[in-house]
Protein backbone atom coordinates (compact mmCIF):
# COMPACT_ATOMS: atom_id res chain seq x y z
CA UNK A 1 0.00 0.00 0.00
CA UNK A 2 1.43 3.21 -0.75
CA UNK A 3 1.14 6.47 0.51
CA UNK A 4 -1.50 8.63 -0.95
CA UNK A 5 -0.22 10.83 -3.35
CA UNK A 6 -0.10 14.52 -3.70
CA UNK A 7 -3.11 14.80 -6.34
CA UNK A 8 -5.35 12.53 -4.37
CA UNK A 9 -4.58 14.64 -1.30
CA UNK A 10 -5.30 17.85 -3.07
CA UNK A 11 -8.89 16.66 -3.58
CA UNK A 12 -9.34 16.72 -0.01
CA UNK A 13 -7.94 20.27 0.35
CA UNK A 14 -9.78 24.02 1.30
CA UNK A 15 -8.72 25.22 -2.26
CA UNK A 16 -9.99 22.54 -4.40
CA UNK A 17 -13.57 22.34 -2.30
CA UNK A 18 -13.57 26.21 -3.75
CA UNK A 19 -12.93 25.65 -6.85
CA UNK A 20 -15.54 22.57 -7.00
CA UNK A 21 -18.10 25.14 -5.67
CA UNK A 22 -17.55 27.71 -8.13
CA UNK A 23 -17.48 25.44 -11.29
CA UNK A 24 -20.61 23.25 -9.83
CA UNK A 25 -22.45 26.90 -9.59
CA UNK A 26 -21.21 28.65 -12.95
CA UNK A 27 -22.25 25.67 -14.76
CA UNK A 28 -25.60 25.31 -12.65
CA UNK A 29 -26.10 28.93 -13.81
CA UNK A 30 -25.01 29.43 -17.25
CA UNK A 31 -23.87 25.96 -19.02
CA UNK A 32 -26.95 23.22 -17.72
CA UNK A 33 -29.51 23.95 -19.23
CA UNK A 34 -27.35 24.48 -22.69
CA UNK A 35 -25.26 21.51 -22.42
CA UNK A 36 -28.47 19.10 -21.43
CA UNK A 37 -30.41 20.86 -24.69
CA UNK A 38 -26.91 20.33 -27.17
CA UNK A 39 -27.09 17.18 -25.90
CA UNK A 40 -30.67 16.32 -27.32
CA UNK A 41 -29.02 16.85 -30.76
CA UNK A 42 -26.26 14.67 -30.67
CA UNK A 43 -27.07 11.52 -33.31
CA UNK A 44 -28.24 8.65 -31.74
CA UNK A 45 -25.31 6.21 -31.94
CA UNK A 46 -24.40 8.36 -28.54
CA UNK A 47 -27.70 7.56 -26.33
CA UNK A 48 -27.45 4.13 -28.11
CA UNK A 49 -23.51 3.70 -26.17
CA UNK A 50 -24.51 5.51 -23.09
CA UNK A 51 -27.86 3.04 -22.67
CA UNK A 52 -26.65 -0.28 -23.79
CA UNK A 53 -23.31 0.18 -22.39
CA UNK A 54 -22.33 2.59 -19.96
CA UNK A 55 -25.52 2.54 -18.01
CA UNK A 56 -25.89 -0.78 -17.41
CA UNK A 57 -22.56 -0.81 -16.12
CA UNK A 58 -23.93 1.14 -13.46
CA UNK A 59 -26.21 -1.51 -12.53
CA UNK A 60 -23.44 -4.07 -12.38
CA UNK A 61 -21.22 -2.07 -10.09
CA UNK A 62 -24.19 -0.69 -8.08
CA UNK A 63 -22.94 0.01 -4.40
CA UNK A 64 -25.44 -2.46 -2.81
CA UNK A 65 -23.97 -5.38 -4.35
CA UNK A 66 -20.28 -3.98 -3.67
CA UNK A 67 -21.40 -3.19 0.02
CA UNK A 68 -22.96 -6.67 0.67
CA UNK A 69 -19.66 -8.11 -1.04
CA UNK A 70 -17.47 -6.02 1.18
CA UNK A 71 -19.78 -7.73 4.07
CA UNK A 72 -19.47 -11.02 3.34
CA UNK A 73 -15.58 -10.77 2.73
CA UNK A 74 -14.92 -8.67 6.02
CA UNK A 75 -17.27 -11.37 7.99
CA UNK A 76 -15.20 -14.56 6.14
CA UNK A 77 -11.32 -12.68 7.08
CA UNK A 78 -12.72 -11.98 10.84
CA UNK A 79 -13.55 -16.67 10.81
CA UNK A 80 -10.24 -17.27 9.35
CA UNK A 81 -8.61 -14.88 11.39
CA UNK A 82 -10.50 -17.02 14.53
CA UNK A 83 -9.11 -20.18 12.52
CA UNK A 84 -5.75 -19.14 12.22
CA UNK A 85 -5.46 -19.55 16.46
CA UNK A 86 -5.77 -22.95 16.13
CA UNK A 87 -1.91 -24.29 15.05
CA UNK A 88 -2.88 -27.70 13.22
CA UNK A 89 -5.44 -25.35 10.93
CA UNK A 90 -2.72 -22.45 10.16
CA UNK A 91 -0.36 -25.72 9.24
CA UNK A 92 -2.64 -27.02 6.86
CA UNK A 93 -3.56 -23.61 5.23
CA UNK A 94 0.87 -23.07 4.63
CA UNK A 95 0.33 -26.47 3.17
CA UNK A 96 -2.16 -25.95 0.93
CA UNK A 97 -1.35 -21.98 0.05
CA UNK A 98 2.28 -22.28 0.10
CA UNK A 99 2.53 -19.44 1.96
CA UNK A 100 3.97 -18.62 5.41
CA UNK A 101 2.03 -17.67 8.39
CA UNK A 102 3.26 -14.43 8.64
CA UNK A 103 2.42 -14.03 4.87
CA UNK A 104 -1.31 -15.51 5.80
CA UNK A 105 -1.62 -13.23 8.70
CA UNK A 106 -0.58 -10.07 7.34
CA UNK A 107 -2.60 -10.57 4.19
CA UNK A 108 -5.39 -10.70 5.65
CA UNK A 109 -4.83 -7.95 8.14
CA UNK A 110 -4.41 -6.12 5.30
CA UNK A 111 -7.51 -6.79 2.45
CA UNK A 112 -9.53 -6.60 5.76
CA UNK A 113 -8.54 -3.04 6.00
CA UNK A 114 -9.02 -2.64 2.25
CA UNK A 115 -12.70 -3.70 2.32
CA UNK A 116 -13.75 -2.06 5.64
CA UNK A 117 -12.25 1.45 3.98
CA UNK A 118 -14.46 0.53 0.81
CA UNK A 119 -17.60 -0.31 3.11
CA UNK A 120 -17.37 2.76 5.32
CA UNK A 121 -16.58 4.78 1.52
CA UNK A 122 -19.79 3.59 -0.16
CA UNK A 123 -21.79 3.70 3.06
CA UNK A 124 -20.82 7.52 4.30
CA UNK A 125 -20.30 8.93 0.09
CA UNK A 126 -24.22 7.71 -0.08
CA UNK A 127 -25.14 9.17 3.06
CA UNK A 128 -23.73 12.54 2.22
CA UNK A 129 -24.93 12.82 -1.12
CA UNK A 130 -28.33 11.48 -0.39
CA UNK A 131 -28.34 14.56 2.60
CA UNK A 132 -27.70 17.13 -0.60
CA UNK A 133 -29.79 16.27 -2.79
CA UNK A 134 -32.85 16.53 -0.15
CA UNK A 135 -31.38 19.76 1.24
CA UNK A 136 -30.78 21.54 -2.05
CA UNK A 137 -33.56 20.38 -4.18
CA UNK A 138 -32.35 20.37 -7.93
CA UNK A 139 -35.65 19.50 -10.47
CA UNK A 140 -34.45 16.05 -12.71
CA UNK A 141 -34.24 17.66 -16.01
CA UNK A 142 -36.88 15.62 -17.82
CA UNK A 143 -39.17 16.50 -14.83
CA UNK A 144 -37.88 20.69 -15.02
CA UNK A 145 -38.44 20.20 -18.77
CA UNK A 146 -41.56 18.34 -18.83
CA UNK A 147 -43.47 19.25 -15.86
CA UNK A 148 -42.20 22.35 -15.30
CA UNK A 149 -40.75 21.92 -11.94
CA UNK A 150 -39.25 24.84 -9.97
CA UNK A 151 -35.21 24.22 -10.91
CA UNK A 152 -34.55 24.78 -7.28
CA UNK A 153 -37.00 23.36 -4.34
CA UNK A 154 -35.06 23.24 -1.27
CA UNK A 155 -35.67 20.33 1.36
CA UNK A 156 -38.33 18.21 -1.29
CA UNK A 157 -37.74 14.83 -0.74
CA UNK A 158 -39.31 13.95 -3.68
CA UNK A 159 -37.25 11.98 -5.77
CA UNK A 160 -37.91 14.16 -9.09
CA UNK A 161 -36.80 16.87 -7.36
CA UNK A 162 -33.19 15.01 -5.67
CA UNK A 163 -31.00 15.58 -9.28
CA UNK A 164 -28.45 17.57 -7.60
CA UNK A 165 -25.75 15.82 -6.95
CA UNK A 166 -25.94 12.51 -9.08
CA UNK A 167 -25.60 9.56 -7.16
CA UNK A 168 -24.66 7.39 -10.04
CA UNK A 169 -21.55 9.59 -10.51
CA UNK A 170 -20.80 9.33 -6.89
CA UNK A 171 -20.77 5.80 -6.61
CA UNK A 172 -18.69 5.43 -9.55
CA UNK A 173 -16.10 7.99 -8.39
CA UNK A 174 -15.89 5.88 -5.09
CA UNK A 175 -15.27 2.99 -6.55
CA UNK A 176 -12.77 4.51 -9.49
CA UNK A 177 -10.85 6.04 -6.06
CA UNK A 178 -10.84 3.30 -4.03
CA UNK A 179 -8.94 1.05 -7.23
CA UNK A 180 -6.65 3.99 -7.90
CA UNK A 181 -5.73 4.00 -3.98
CA UNK A 182 -4.97 0.01 -4.06
CA UNK A 183 -4.48 -1.34 -7.16
CA UNK A 184 -2.14 2.01 -8.46
CA UNK A 185 -2.54 1.46 -11.91
CA UNK A 186 -4.62 1.96 -14.84
CA UNK A 187 -5.52 5.59 -13.55
CA UNK A 188 -6.71 6.94 -17.01
CA UNK A 189 -8.58 3.64 -17.89
CA UNK A 190 -10.58 3.92 -14.40
CA UNK A 191 -11.76 7.36 -14.54
CA UNK A 192 -12.29 7.62 -17.89
CA UNK A 193 -15.38 4.91 -17.01
CA UNK A 194 -16.03 6.59 -13.86
CA UNK A 195 -16.77 9.90 -16.13
CA UNK A 196 -18.56 8.48 -18.95
CA UNK A 197 -20.60 6.76 -16.38
CA UNK A 198 -20.99 10.17 -15.13
CA UNK A 199 -22.02 11.66 -18.47
CA UNK A 200 -24.39 8.81 -18.77
CA UNK A 201 -26.62 10.28 -16.51
CA UNK A 202 -26.94 13.59 -19.12
CA UNK A 203 -28.10 11.27 -21.77
CA UNK A 204 -30.10 9.60 -19.73
CA UNK A 205 -32.21 12.72 -19.06
CA UNK A 206 -31.14 12.33 -15.25
CA UNK A 207 -29.10 14.58 -14.30
CA UNK A 208 -27.48 18.31 -15.57
CA UNK A 209 -23.63 18.56 -15.85
CA UNK A 210 -23.34 20.34 -12.34
CA UNK A 211 -25.26 17.70 -11.08
CA UNK A 212 -22.51 14.74 -12.42
CA UNK A 213 -19.46 17.67 -11.19
CA UNK A 214 -20.59 17.98 -7.24
CA UNK A 215 -21.06 14.13 -7.80
CA UNK A 216 -17.88 13.05 -9.02
CA UNK A 217 -16.14 15.66 -6.15
CA UNK A 218 -18.50 13.64 -2.67
CA UNK A 219 -17.50 10.48 -5.04
CA UNK A 220 -14.09 11.40 -4.66
CA UNK A 221 -13.13 13.43 -1.61
CA UNK A 222 -14.91 10.71 0.94
CA UNK A 223 -12.79 7.92 0.41
CA UNK A 224 -9.68 10.10 0.49
CA UNK A 225 -10.42 11.75 3.84
CA UNK A 226 -11.74 8.47 5.01
CA UNK A 227 -8.54 7.07 4.54
CA UNK A 228 -6.66 10.09 5.75
CA UNK A 229 -8.71 10.47 9.35
CA UNK A 230 -9.06 6.58 10.49
CA UNK A 231 -7.30 4.16 7.91
CA UNK A 232 -3.51 5.19 6.94
CA UNK A 233 -2.23 4.87 11.03
CA UNK A 234 -4.00 1.39 10.88
CA UNK A 235 -1.99 0.12 7.25
CA UNK A 236 1.49 1.79 8.23
CA UNK A 237 1.11 -0.95 10.90
CA UNK A 238 0.74 -4.35 8.30
CA UNK A 239 3.93 -5.41 7.02
CA UNK A 240 3.58 -5.28 3.55
CA UNK A 241 6.69 -7.05 2.82
CA UNK A 242 4.69 -9.88 4.64
CA UNK A 243 1.88 -9.54 1.62
CA UNK A 244 0.64 -11.23 -1.18
CA UNK A 245 -1.22 -10.56 -4.40
CA UNK A 246 -4.67 -9.94 -4.66
CA UNK A 247 -5.40 -13.48 -6.84
CA UNK A 248 -3.26 -15.43 -3.89
CA UNK A 249 -5.44 -13.53 -1.19
CA UNK A 250 -8.42 -15.20 -3.39
CA UNK A 251 -6.83 -18.70 -3.08
CA UNK A 252 -6.61 -18.38 1.09
CA UNK A 253 -10.32 -17.58 0.99
CA UNK A 254 -11.00 -20.64 -1.03
CA UNK A 255 -8.95 -23.03 1.36
CA UNK A 256 -10.17 -21.31 4.23
CA UNK A 257 -13.79 -22.80 2.44
CA UNK A 258 -12.07 -26.90 1.43
CA UNK A 259 -10.69 -27.10 4.75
Amino acid sequence: MNKLSKKLESVISLKFFLLVVIVSLIFFNFFDIFIFQLTRSFHGSFFSFFKEIIDPLSDILDPLYLMIICVIIIMLIYNIKLLLKNSSKLELMELKSGLKKDQIIHTFSYYSLVFKHSLVSFIAAGIACNILKYIIGVARPKYYFLKNYDRVDFFNIEHKVNSFPSGHTQAAFTLAILLIIYINRFYFIIITIAILMGISRIFMSMHFPSDIIFGAYIGSFIPIIIYKLYFEKSFDRVELRNTTKFQNFLKLLYWRISI
